[in-house]
């Protein structure tokens, strides 16, 4: 498991988990499932991308249990769940038929548009974060989609509480200035 001086310096706490992987999953889908919406932004594909997920931590529940840090395995089979995702949305692109094609489809409106424009720049700059420094989208995602502590992001990420601090912030910094946001000045976030 982990060594006894990581203990005794709080680096690395051990999870109470359960035996019982229906019980576990419980527990954590919420937080599974903003992690999924935030990086999907259909709630659809999100809980499709979730279920995927789930379906390969309870194959390989006696490994997450017998893991060091196993919300950090979670966490990680989550994460490639959502790629996998995105792989097989863009190896199916081709060959969907689009909402134009049907006459029934719920086509999205001016107004629809208009409420996902503000989203769209934070989109881009986490899908950019994502792609220069994982570990900090990872922290931003955890500390602000599902309200976690530090302790509790070093926990899932297996990183240290001070390293998840420090990830939140630099995270920040970048999506500040990878959304073209003014600086706002020293201590300010």
């Amino acid at each position: 498991m982990t060594n006894p001086d990581e203990r005794d310096f709080g680096l690395i706490e051990p999870v109470d988990l359960p035996n019982d992987f229906e019980v576990f999953f419980a527990r954590y889908k919420g937080d599974f499932l903003r992690i999924t919406g935030s990086r999907l932004r259909d709630p659809h594909d999100a809980d499709e991308a979730l279920m995927d997920a789930a379906v390969v931590m309870y194959r390989k529940w006696p490994r997450i249990l017998a893991h060091a840090n196993p919300i950090a395995l979670a966490h990680r089979i989550l994460d490639n769940a959502i790629t996998d995702f995105y792989r097989r949305r863009a190896r199916t692109a081709g060959r969907e038929v689009s909402h134009s094609e049907f006459s029934y489809a719920d086509v999205p409106t001016a107004d629809d548009l208009m409420l996902l424009r503000g989203h769209d720049r934070l989109d881009r700059a986490l899908a950019d974060l994502d792609q220069r420094a994982p570990l900090q989208a990872n922290c931003v995602r955890l500390r602000y989609l599902t309200e976690l502590d530090f302790t509790e992001i070093a926990t899932r990420l297996g990183i240290t509480p001070s390293a998840a601090k420090t990830n939140v912030h630099l995270g920040l910094k970048k999506l500040h200035h990878l959304m073209g946001l003014p600086d706002t000045g020293k201590g300010d976030t």
